[in-house]
């Protein structure tokens, strides 16, 4: 676990006891016999450490900046890029959420028109990702899909076949409709027809995959 993150738990902890304390000592009347000062003071750092606890944790901030991120993605990808950027700038974050972050960038950056940093992001994403087969996936078709966009079929096809490995390992897929027609074309473009078919038939057999006439359809299925 990141360490900033185990020191702002213990820092959390400990500011929400203290309010938690304060808010006590003040419905008990405790603070009755304190200058007026006092209690201003008491009163005001009580308020102050709740509003840094909801709202200003270096932690919560950039999940806000993520956030914002993933809502400005195809509506202003210059702005996605810049909160994604700032929330990769964070010490708080783990190197799994560094990584989805990174695919979140690339893709950002891809969907902006350039795809040289979309695929610079995506790689780093990618290197030392040996255990979340799920996110190793869904790189590595986005990669495809870049490539596939570029003209670049058989580096697409490539890209594609490693990421339906891993799928098929998994036994579980989630692949957007209108992409796995982009994937079942660059199959058939590479001349890779049966493959596709073979793909198709397989990922129908996975529970939660429905049929798609569209797909059926490219690949002459009646």
């Amino acid at each position: 676990m990141n360490r900033n993150r185990i020191i702002e738990a213990f820092t959390r902890v400990f500011l929400w006891v203290t309010v938690i304390i304060i808010n006590i000592m003040y419905i008990r009347g405790s603070f009755e016999t304190l200058p007026d000062k006092a209690k201003t003071f008491i009163i005001t750092g009580d308020l102050s450490m709740t509003i840094i606890l909801l709202w200003f944790m270096p932690s919560t901030m950039a999940e806000r900046r993520v956030k914002k991120g993933l809502k400005y993605l195809d509506r202003d990808n210059d702005k996605a890029v810049g909160y994604i950027e700032a929330y990769l700038n964070s010490n708080m974050i783990t190197s799994n959420e560094r990584k989805h972050a990174m695919r979140i960038l690339g893709v950002a950056h891809h969907k902006r028109g350039d795809d040289e940093a979309a695929l610079k992001y995506l790689k780093q994403a990618l290197e030392g990702n040996d255990q979340d087969n799920e996110l190793k996936a869904e790189i590595l078709g986005a990669m495809g899909i870049i490539h596939s966009e570029s003209g670049e079929y058989q580096k697409a096809a490539d890209y594609f076949d490693r990421a339906f490995e891993i799928m098929f390992s998994m036994s579980r897929v989630n692949i957007d409709r209108a992409v796995f027609l982009q994937v079942i074309n660059t199959y058939i473009k590479t001349g890779q027809h049966e493959k596709a078919l073979m793909i198709y038939e397989r990922l129908i057999m996975i529970r939660g995959f429905t049929r798609d006439k569209r797909a059926e359809k490219l690949l002459g299925i009646q």
